[in-house]
């Protein structure tokens, strides 16, 4: 099974290793300057460097389940936010957020049959929405995350404490705070199962 996402990834066999020895350098060392901050070096080069990374590591064992969309995900992320993955961490900072916006971190929660977030609030109101977004490349932009029914949460009075499970996750998440009087709200999540 892991052969068809590999062939189904290498649109153009060969082109990234050419690439390479034009430039006179190995397919390791041309992907590392490739993916350097601040490269001047195309989107489809970038992610054939992303792809020959992850297939070496896949070779070598040292990466079970990657999919190069993570990578790709990470690339248009950029230095914005961390990308968790499971079993358990924080979307937040471990203090708490303040205010109103996403969540300092993201989660890519592939392979895991379920997932939850829970938030826990302090002060006097909290709302914040679980929401999701799909693109491979374009998840820092605020308009692709989209709120996943059922996602939203108001953490007020004796209630500041609430759960949001997710059946079969993918792609990758995050908490936006859209409501926030006097809060600190903390997000932690968990996945069950084999990942």
């Amino acid at each position: 099974m892991a052969e068809k996402w590999i062939q189904g990834a290498i649109k153009r066999p060969g082109a990234f290793k050419a690439k390479a020895k034009a430039a006179g350098k190995g397919t390791q060392a041309y992907a590392r300057s490739v993916l350097k901050e601040g490269s001047k070096a195309s989107t489809r080069t970038k992610r054939q460097a992303a792809l020959a990374q992850t297939l070496s590591k896949l070779r070598s064992g040292k990466a079970k389940f990657l999919v190069p969309l993570v990578l790709a995900c990470a690339l248009a992320h950029g230095a914005r936010a961390a990308n968790m993955t499971c079993p358990s961490g924080y979307l937040t900072a471990p203090t708490g957020q303040t205010t109103t916006g996403p969540s300092v971190n993201t989660l890519t929660a592939r392979a895991a049959p379920a997932l939850v977030f829970q938030l826990q609030g302090g002060g006097t109101s909290t709302t914040a929405q679980v929401e999701i977004c799909c693109s491979p490349f374009t998840c820092g932009a605020a308009a692709v995350w989209a709120p996943i029914q059922g996602g939203s949460v108001t953490l007020s009075g004796g209630n500041m404490n609430a759960a949001v499970s997710v059946v079969a996750p993918t792609c990758m998440y995050r908490v936006n705070v859209t409501a926030c009087t006097s809060c600190l709200v903390t997000v932690v999540y968990a996945c069950s199962g084999a990942h």
